[in-house]
């Protein structure tokens, strides 16, 4: 807390005025109070005010540039969403481009005219008829190289490992 003093009121003003002061005496309490240096509480004040002014401007200074990052990270997002549309609306485009293009009609005609096939005739389709069961079966051969063996395994173990 401040100390609190009466050096800057004149209390000479209430004192009753029984005796003029001679001008000598009144010349030196002119210069006292003239010496009298700036009470403690205004340095203070004054170191507070210029502390606090710069917190002030410090603060203002951060939430512009908040303000404009923000504002930049905005306009960023604009852009690319809009972009984002354009590159939407292309895919569409490209994407019902490839179904025109490869849709059952034109594979066959492409077929038929750069290829040069032709749709089957029912004369032309063979069926196979096996005798028996139709069942395929593979035998393995008993006898088998040693070797073959060998890359048998290694094949396995490689199957095995997931190489």
């Amino acid at each position: 807390m401040a100390n609190r003093s009466n050096l800057a009121y004149d209390l000479s003003v209430y004192e009753p005025k029984t005796k003029q002061q001679p001008a000598q005496q009144q010349e030196q309490n002119a210069i006292k109070m003239r010496k009298n240096p700036i009470p403690m509480a205004r340095k203070e004040s004054a170191f507070k005010f210029a502390f606090r002014a710069f917190l002030f401007l410090a603060v203002l200074c951060a939430v512009l540039y908040g303000k404009v990052e923000t504002n930049s990270l905005f306009r960023e997002i604009s852009s690319l969403e809009s972009e984002l549309k354009t590159l939407q609306t292309e895919n569409i485009t490209l994407a019902a481009e490839y179904e025109s293009r490869t849709s059952l009609k034109n594979v066959e005609d492409y077929a038929e005219n750069v290829l040069g096939l032709k749709k089957l005739d029912k004369a032309q389709i063979e069926y196979v008829e096996l005798p028996g069961d139709s069942v395929i079966e593979k035998v393995e051969a008993e006898n088998k190289n040693i070797f073959v063996r060998i890359r048998n395994f290694i094949n396995a173990i490689r199957e095995h490992i997931g190489a």
